[in-house]
């Protein structure tokens, strides 16, 4: 890690120097940076930093701190960034892509992988065309265009008479779409060096740019931008243009997610992941008629008070479904697990126990998942399988599963044959 980029792990103390790699100056400007962040990102700890359940990027003046999951125990950054970038990929439809040499491009930080993504969607989009809208346009022309401004021409008098003050729509690339995607791209270019292939890529899309008026940071995050059909196709440029105006652009404030920058919250992350990876499978399930998923749904209620009003309310974070019959609740947990400290529980924790059973009786449901990421270390490891001892749950199993990120299709297959096989010929 250099100076001014530090390269950091979720659950990590950065210590100050010297005993950490942190300066002074750099710890003073993260912690003004603190009260702008969610709440954990970091935490200030004595002589030093904290990190939380929270990955990506802070910027604070001229110092970036990167922070990645922690899920390998390998050395260097790379498996971990190749985590959380194909954890982005699946989640926000950006075109990262990891397959062959291109893993390479790992190596780089997050922000360049950021750019390099924003870049190649950039060129896509010139491909097929910037985005056109029409706009008024004013002009003294010797033949009539559009409409005539008539008090205009009045006003120029006898003198101007040859020339008609005309008012007219033209269709132009000049318009706050591009103005937008334009902001992001000059900040992206002064993060990269001169004369590489990212610069040059850059530089060429800013020239076929060209003709598109400038806007500030803070003006383009600011910007309206009308949602239809026919401007669907940019919503991942504008959704990365975004990141970088909040993450790159000075004393940029955006509203209800001002200072942001480029955080994400990894429960919430490898949830989506593992949602969008089912989806995904039952697409091409035999029963995918039949078979459904619901994120977050149903809620219901854990108690009834003396109003019977429920109380405490309970949000599953995944609800399987084969027809109107909820076959099995799968809950995500981003953690490591450690099978090597102890072979039976590695570390999955009590409460967690209890919330799957209380789940599982106000559900009716017979059928429940735990599901940790996968790392090398559970290669060896039999998976657990739970049932409840207590009279109200002691037909309900409980079953704690892997979820590898690195193949994230064949992951989700077995987990959805793990949870319809030998139920079928039962509901069937």
């Amino acid at each position: 890690m250099s100076g001014h980029h530090l390269v950091v792990r979720e659950h990590q103390t950065i210590l100050l120097a010297p005993k950490g790699p942190l300066s002074r100056a750099a710890h003073a400007a993260y912690l003004a940076r603190i009260p702008m962040l969610p709440s954990g990102v970091l935490t200030p700890v004595h002589e030093g930093l904290r990190t939380g359940s929270h990955c990506g990027l802070i910027q604070a003046g001229q110092w970036t701190l990167e922070i990645l999951p922690k899920i390998y125990d390998l050395e260097g950054p790379l498996p971990d960034r190749g985590a959380l970038v194909r954890m982005l990929a699946a989640c926000f439809d950006i075109p990262i892509w990891l397959d062959g040499p291109v893993r390479s491009n790992l190596a780089d930080d997050l922000l360049t992988v950021v750019i390099r993504a924003y870049l190649e969607e950039g060129r896509r989009q010139l491909r097929q065309g910037w985005i056109k809208s029409y706009v008024d346009q004013e002009d003294r022309l010797t033949r009539l265009r559009g409409r005539l401004n008539l008090s205009e021409q009045v006003r120029r008098g006898r003198a101007a008479a040859h020339r008609l003050h005309c008012v007219f729509d033209e269709l132009t690339i000049d318009n706050d779409f591009n103005r937008v995607v334009c902001a992001a791209l000059v900040l992206a270019q002064v993060r990269l060096p001169v004369g590489s292939r990212l610069r040059i890529q850059a530089d060429q899309l800013a020239l076929a740019l060209a003709d598109v008026g400038q806007l500030m940071p803070d003006e383009a995050l600011r910007t309206r931008l009308p949602q239809h059909r026919l401007v669907q196709r940019y919503d991942r440029l504008l959704l990365m243009a975004s990141w970088l105006l909040r993450l790159l652009g000075p004393d940029v404030h955006g509203g209800p997610q001002e200072g942001l920058g480029l955080i994400f919250d990894m429960n919430r992350l490898f949830q989506e992941t593992v949602a969008i990876a089912l989806e995904a499978a039952i697409r091409w399930h035999p029963l995918r008629s039949r078979l459904r998923l619901t994120r977050e749904r149903p809620i219901r209620p854990l108690v009834t008070d003396a109003s019977d009003t429920g109380r405490f309310m309970m949000i599953p974070d995944l609800c399987l479904w084969l027809d109107e019959t909820l076959i099995a609740i799968l809950d995500t947990k981003w953690k490591r697990l450690s099978p090597s400290q102890d072979e039976h529980k590695a570390g999955i924790a009590q409460a967690d126990l209890y919330q799957l059973l209380a789940y599982g009786y106000t559900y009716g449901c017979k059928r429940l998942t735990l599901i940790y990421p996968y790392h090398p270390e559970m290669k060896d490891w039999t998976l657990p399988r739970f049932s409840y001892c207590s009279p109200a749950g002691a037909d309900i199993a409980l079953q704690v599963a892997t979820f590898d990120l690195d193949a994230s299709r064949n992951a989700a297959e077995q987990l959805l044959d793990q949870q319809i096989g030998g139920l079928l010929h039962a509901i069937l």
